[in-house]
């Protein structure tokens, strides 16, 4: 059995992890989570600093300014050809440099807000060719994260992957996440079908997420994912070098943090923007190298319980330029 190409795999574990929502595992790792051929785990790390320079906040007379860090770390514990255990941990903190109040509640803006897990994930070939898989993550996205029990959150994603053929295959999912405010610790069960006829096109179609790849000429790839309910995005990317490449993309995507002084507990601070992003990537087989940036807008901040809060304790920011600097480690 084959599998229809690395990003197929890439673009299913993002659609359902961010679905969840989380951002707990990078790219890479997602993408040998979910690929069939179990053994092949590598440790690795990755360090991103991205700077958003002061923008204005709207109605509050200042500006916002983000300097955000973020580290992750995988490692495979145990591998073999039908089985593989592995940890990991992510670390995010958004510095935030402002003197915005929360509107409704009079309260000062956070100065930081942290997003901090730790996961654990199986993985298991059988003898008939269906793989099977789950990951379960803890952690705490708060400005005082552990403060209590109120601000840690749990997020679980199981998945079998039947395979159709040598190149397609049928995808069975179950997600839970106790901050999601769509159906929010609720477990939701997914189904998606991967169509890929040849190594230049593959197709993701089904719930909760769908995303599409096309290699038009060489070098060339463009693709796109919708991840419910409210996250977009598109790439093209295009390879000049085998270890070079460069890209262009638009993302609309959010964060979700609770605050420890919140006056309700059911209440999140969400953080939605859109953003348009060039960059170029340097990789050899040990090491990797990211430069990016690009333009912020549509960027906004609200507390509530879900998107129909949005004009509860809202801070518009204004549009703006960011830059991006990332360096991988695989060990």
């Amino acid at each position: 059995m084959s599998l229809a190409g690395p990003l197929p795999v890439l673009a299913l574990g993002t659609a359902l992890l961010f679905a969840v929502p989380t951002v707990a595992l990078a790219q890479a790792e997602l993408q040998t989570w979910l690929n069939p051929t179990l053994g092949k785990l590598m440790p690795r790390s990755d360090y991103k600093l991205t700077y958003f320079p002061g923008q204005p906040v709207d109605g509050q007379g200042g500006d916002l300014r983000i300097l955000e860090h973020n580290f992750s770390l995988t490692l495979p514990l145990f591998q073999s050809t039908t089985d593989e255990w592995s940890v990991s941990g992510k670390v995010r903190l958004e510095d935030i440099d402002t003197r915005a109040i929360l509107p409704d509640t009079g309260e000062r803006f956070p100065g930081e807000l942290w997003d901090v897990r730790v996961g654990a994930s199986y993985r298991h070939r059988f003898d008939s060719g269906w793989t099977a898989g789950a990951s379960v993550t803890v952690g705490s996205a708060s400005d005082k994260p552990f403060a209590s029990v109120d601000e840690m959150i749990v997020r679980a994603v199981g998945m079998v992957r039947v395979p159709q053929g040598d190149r397609n295959a049928w995808l069975f999912s179950l997600i839970y996440a106790s901050d999601q405010d769509f159906l929010g610790g609720v477990p939701i069960p997914g189904i998606a079908y991967l169509y890929s006829p040849s190594d230049r096109f593959t197709a993701v179609i089904g719930f909760p997420f769908s995303s599409i790849e096309w290699k038009p000429i060489e070098g060339l790839t463009l693709d796109a994912e919708y991840f419910p309910l409210r996250r977009v995005r598109a790439r093209a990317t295009y390879q000049i070098l085998p270890p070079l490449r460069i890209y262009a993309g638009f993302d609309w995507d959010n964060d979700r943090y609770y605050r420890a002084d919140r006056q309700n507990k059911g209440d999140q601070l969400f953080y939605y923007e859109k953003r348009l992003t060039v960059g170029a990537r340097f990789d050899l087989r040990h090491v990797g190298v990211e430069l990016s940036g690009g333009y912020l807008f549509d960027r906004f901040f609200f507390e509530g319980e879900g998107y129909s809060d949005r004009h509860d304790n809202r801070l518009d920011v204004g549009s703006g330029p960011f830059v991006a600097a990332k360096v991988s480690v695989r060990f």
